[in-house]
C-alpha cells in the first residue's frame, strides 16, 4: 500500500512539473511575440531613415524650420 501512495506522490509531482513547464512555454512564446513586434517595428524605423527620400524630406523640413525662425 505504502508503494502504491509514493507512486501517487511522484506522478503527481511530475504532473505538477509538466503543467510548470507548459505554463512557463505560453509565457515565453508571448514574450517571444512581444520581441518580434518591437524588432518588427524597430527594422521599419530603419528602413525609412535609410529611404534617402525620408532623409530628403527631414532635411527639407528642418532647413524649412530654420528659415522661419529667421524671419
Amino acid at each position: 500500500m505504502d508503494l502504491d501512495r509514493e507512486k501517487e506522490r511522484e506522478l503527481d509531482e511530475l504532473h505538477s512539473q509538466v503543467r510548470k513547464i507548459e505554463f512557463e512555454k505560453k509565457q515565453l512564446k508571448e514574450k517571444l511575440q512581444q520581441l518580434e513586434t518591437a524588432e518588427h517595428k524597430l527594422k521599419e524605423r530603419i528602413n525609412e531613415m535609410n529611404d534617402d527620400d525620408y532623409v530628403e524630406r527631414k532635411l527639407q523640413l528642418l532647413y524649412d524650420q530654420k528659415r522661419e525662425q529667421k524671419k
